[in-house]
């Protein structure tokens, strides 16, 4: 930040950002107690489905969306948290279709929170090699999110499921 001062004319402020930096329009979410933000060109859409709308075929989880086949499956499984959430049966599931790459899937999440656009940050090397994760930006109240990478989530699931 610098700040260039006239008296009698005003101030100056210039904030300056390093090229490792971007503003994305990411969607907020809650998933194993955490806090995560996937980029909005990668959301498709957002629903709630009921848990019996959820098909088990072998080892994959699936839903009828309009017609078409949709595999789902659990963020926090993806990413091994621990399950926090207690859902009910009757609860109504959180949604995200995602699409990246040609491919689309369904993320199961604990709850839809806001769309936001945020500074996406790199990670570490140390922190680089996380499976699912792109990125971070720290929110208004402090708080460390981090941002997912739809890509590879499809293809943590399709490991998941062999």
């Amino acid at each position: 930040v610098f700040v260039t001062s006239v008296v009698g004319k005003g101030s100056i402020f210039t904030l300056r950002l390093p090229l490792t930096l971007a503003i994305i329009d990411d969607l907020l979410m809650k998933a194993g107690g955490q806090v995560f933000a996937l980029p909005g060109t990668a959301v498709e859409e957002t629903l709630l489905v009921s848990p019996d709308q959820v098909a088990h075929l072998t080892r994959r989880k699936a839903i009828n969306l309009r017609g078409e086949v949709l595999g789902v499956c659990r963020l926090r499984e993806l990413l091994q948290f621990q399950d926090t959430h207690d859902q009910t049966e009757s609860e109504e599931l959180p949604v995200v279709v995602l699409s990246a790459g040609g491919r689309r899937m369904g993320l199961i999440v604990d709850a839809f929170m806001r769309r936001q656009e945020m500074v996406i940050k790199p990670l570490a090397s140390y922190l680089a090699s996380l499976p699912g994760i792109s990125g971070a930006s720290i929110m208004g109240d402090g708080g460390v999110v981090l941002i997912l990478d739809p890509a590879e989530l499809m293809t943590l699931a399709v490991e998941e499921a062999l």
